[in-house]
């Protein structure tokens, strides 16, 4: 098996596929090697419930059947690596703008970006995820004091 069919395997099945059919591949400045980044992420709760960050707290838009709100033009859903990764940020007024903090619905994540979990692309302050099937999720928690 190849270096590279190696890394697929890591993986879960339809971005493992999808890489090895060759309909997407990584934008050219995804980095695989790197140090650990310090991140933000809108999580989906209720007011009283503070349970541990798990996998269904990182699901990509592909994963949840969502569309992005705006495409890049010349780009579809198929072929953009993006739709399988998750959002984070590493500037938490970003997420509290983008997400109307304080928000009943929500509450922010903060832990790290690993490249043990995934490659990740950052763009200005967003951090994109690729994980891999079996990331370890455990340096996220649930902020519950807005300055932390």
């Amino acid at each position: 098996m190849s270096e590279i069919e190696e890394l697929y395997e890591n993986f879960p099945t339809i971005l493992k596929e999808k890489l090895r059919n060759k309909e997407i591949e990584f934008p050219s400045n995804t980095k695989f090697d790197y140090e650990k980044i310090y991140v933000y992420r809108a999580v989906s709760r209720e007011i009283t419930d503070f349970h541990e960050i798990d996998k269904n707290d990182f699901r990509s838009y592909f994963e949840l059947g969502k569309k992005p709100k705006k495409l890049v033009k010349g780009r579809s859903l198929k072929n953009d690596a993006h739709w399988y990764g998750v959002s984070t940020f590493t500037n938490k007024e970003i997420i509290e703008f983008n997400m109307k903090f304080p928000n009943p619905h929500k509450k922010m994540a903060a832990g790290y970006v690993h490249c043990e979990g995934g490659p990740q692309e950052t763009k200005d302050e967003h951090v994109c995820w690729w994980l891999y099937k079996d990331v370890d999720l455990s340096s996220f928690r649930i902020m519950e004091d807005k300055n932390e």
